[in-house]
């Protein structure tokens, strides 16, 4: 069977380039590595002695396979790139200058590049639970700026990572992170992925027991407990579980008493 290759994945704000650029990658890849190659090497356009570029026609056939290659992965360039994102790109024309060019301009220059560097290590120095932020929002924001940082290059033990989140949490996590650390070996070996699997589930569990508290059921200790306490307990309406001999010889006094 033929394979049909999709879309290339669309790269429409220049945050999403780390993840955009894994994508398409692997998509050329996929459908033609050759093509890839295009902009592992700049391309030099062949030209005549006047400097002017060649026919088509004119075109060497040893040259035919690289010009092929660079314009099919342009054609994926433009189809990929959101057109306002690839005008402001500062590039020769070549797909590898496009290439270099997307990568420059997601970093930025260098004094643009220090400024980011020393506000993201403040951020994580002063990293804590917004107001209003749940559990999951916290991971999720602590997740986007580790990697942030390590895109950047910025460094740091994986103990300065898990300290770091621990100190995020709200107050009711400390009996729990206490817990964990009581074991001194088994806390040292944790990695930030496996420390956030073991909040993971402790939260899963904090939000069991609080559904459970929370839902308003009267229980009918009467039904099966006759001890002390069962007075206790707001009783539920008696539920029919059976036949009442009582009830029934009771109810058949009254239908002959009413008999004409």
């Amino acid at each position: 069977m033929r394979w049909v290759a999709n879309k290339p994945p669309k790269l429409l704000r220049m945050e999403d380039y780390p993840s955009w650029a894994d994508k398409f990658e692997t998509y050329v890849q996929a459908l033609n590595y050759a093509t890839w190659t295009a902009v592992e090497e700049e391309y030099i356009i062949p030209r005549n002695e006047n400097g002017e570029n060649y026919r088509l026609s004119h075109i060497a056939d040893a040259d035919k396979d690289s010009f092929l290659k660079e314009k099919k992965m342009l054609n994926l360039f433009q189809q990929s790139i959101k057109a306002e994102i690839f005008q402001l790109l500062q590039h020769s024309g070549s797909c590898y200058s496009i290439w270099q060019a997307l990568l420059n301009k997601y970093h930025g220059n260098s004094n643009m590049r220090k400024s980011k560097i020393a506000l993201l290590k403040k951020e994580f120095d002063i990293f804590t639970q917004v107001k209003g932020e749940s559990f999951a929002q916290l991971i999720e924001r602590y997740c986007y700026l580790v990697n942030e940082m390590k895109r950047l290059k910025i460094n740091k033990p994986e103990y300065e990572y898990i300290d770091k989140l621990a100190d995020a949490l709200p107050d009711e996590w400390g009996t729990f992170i206490m817990i964990l650390q009581f074991n001194p070996i088994a806390y040292a070996h944790l990695n930030l992925a496996s420390f956030i699997e073991k909040l993971e589930a402790h939260d899963l569990g904090l939000r069991k027991k609080q559904k459970m508290k929370s839902t308003a059921i009267s229980q009918y200790v009467g039904l099966y407990y006759k001890g002390s306490n069962s007075s206790a307990v707001t009783p539920n309406p008696k539920i029919p579980i059976a036949f009442c001999a009582e009830s029934i010889s009771q109810a058949c006094v009254t239908n002959v008493t009413a008999t004409p």
